[in-house]
């Protein structure tokens, strides 16, 4: 039995990426993926306006080599990761907003201890 590659990285790409949106103003958000990403953020033109979101699966291997290569994230944000979920939270820290959210999964068969945790780094710009 033979895997594609797609479903053997859980529906991420070659770095972990799941989903991505580049959101312009005035406009409605459109998909891209981690090359059209970080070709947004390495463009410091005027013309590079808005902003994008991007969702990591961080159980792919190259996730995190990539985010720390290409995103200019506190050090706090590598440390929330590492630490587990711990509590619901959200903090300032060197001008971006780094959270914490947690939701308990509620359902026939699933124990009430079973916790997603999403983690989430927000640059000043945004709010």
């Amino acid at each position: 039995m033979s895997l594609s590659i797609a479903s053997a990285s859980y529906g991420a790409d070659q770095v972990g990426l799941i989903s991505g949106f580049r959101f312009l103003p005035d406009q409605a958000g459109e998909p891209i993926g981690s090359e059209q990403a970080l070709a947004f953020l390495q463009d410091t033109s005027p013309a590079a306006e808005g902003f994008v979101w991007l969702h990591f699966n961080l159980a792919h291997v190259a996730c995190e080599r990539w985010i720390r290569a290409n995103l200019a994230l506190p050090e706090d944000f590598a440390e929330m990761l590492h630490a587990g979920a711990g509590s619901t939270r959200i903090e300032a820290v060197d001008g971006m907003l780094l959270a914490v959210i947690n939701d308990v999964a509620l359902g026939f068969g699933v124990m009430t201890s079973d916790v997603a945790t999403l983690w989430v780094a927000q640059a000043a710009a945004c709010w």
